[in-house]
């Protein structure tokens, strides 16, 4: 199965490389059935248009759960693009690719009257992807495969996605297969061309390249602006009065006791030296 992958990306490499080309598997279905389109080749381009040659033999698609219309524009990703066409009358009819200007290239589309019973050997495999790839977001591939009980499913590459069948989950898984059809969730993690990929086990069945739109952008919430605390005054350090007062009371009456004392000293010192000059001589 890696070694039909790796073929499978080599071709498409080569095709988107070269002159633009429209491929259908398969190329024929019946009335009411749907084949995809794999348009290669268109490297520079960013979109490209799909038109049918007779509006009414069906309608195109962008993915097989739409309601179609008669032309489509798709994004180019990686030089492809993908779309589908769901007939609605037999004959043989072509569906073309444009550049908006002229017609690039074609495709020739048998339609039969009435969907052919599902046996091993005549029955086309087929891969259906129910709606839009986007990134992120899970859809559901689903596989028209007869005569096998079992189907794997896988990629091109590990990193495109994740496949969901039961408990099983990876870039390949194998599905239970019932009345020729099984159906697995994909999870595409990367934008772009991807190729999806059925085996029996052994051999690539068909292959399909689908286009994978980036997720949309989520909106980030804008931060709520936070008030920033000032900062506390510092309460500046004052002296404590109440026990500095005492000492300073204490101070005063102590230099008022020794003013006393030397006062009194003094004054006795001068009263005696009165006394004295004033004795009367002999």
């Amino acid at each position: 199965m890696t070694a039909g992958l790796a073929l499978t990306g080599t071709t498409a490499a080569s095709a988107s490389a070269s002159t633009p080309a429209l491929s259908a598997s398969p190329t024929a279905i019946a009335v009411g059935e749907t084949t995809t389109l794999t348009a290669t080749g268109l490297g520079g381009m960013d979109s490209i248009g799909f038109g049918l040659g007779t509006p009414a033999s069906g309608v195109l698609l962008a993915s097989t759960g739409d309601s179609g219309s008669k032309t489509l524009n798709v994004p180019v990703s990686g030089g492809q693009a993908t779309a589908f066409f769901r007939a609605s009358q037999t004959g043989s009819f072509f569906v073309d690719i444009s550049n908006g200007e002229r017609p690039l290239a074609q495709v020739q589309i048998t339609v039969t009257g009435s969907a052919p019973q599902p046996t091993q050997d005549s029955q086309t495999p087929i891969i259906e992807v129910g709606s839009p790839l986007v990134v992120g977001q899970t859809t559901q591939v689903v596989a028209k495969v007869a005569g096998l009980q079992t189907v794997d499913f896988g990629l091109d590459s590990p990193d495109a996605g994740s496949f969901s069948s039961g408990s099983s989950s990876g870039p390949s898984v194998t599905a239970p297969a019932s009345n020729g059809t099984a159906t697995v969730d994909f999870t595409p993690s990367r934008e772009g061309s991807v190729t999806i990929a059925l085996s029996d086990g052994e051999t690539v069945l068909a292959s399909a390249v689908v286009q994978v739109s980036p997720a949309p952008a989520t909106p980030t919430a804008a931060p709520t602006a936070t008030a920033t605390p000032s900062a506390s005054p510092t309460p500046t350090a004052t002296s404590d009065s109440g026990s500095i007062l005492p000492w300073i009371l204490l101070g005063v009456a102590l230099l008022v006791i020794i003013g006393l004392t030397v006062w009194l000293i003094l004054s006795r010192r001068r009263a005696a030296a009165r006394g004295t000059d004033d004795t009367p001589q002999a």
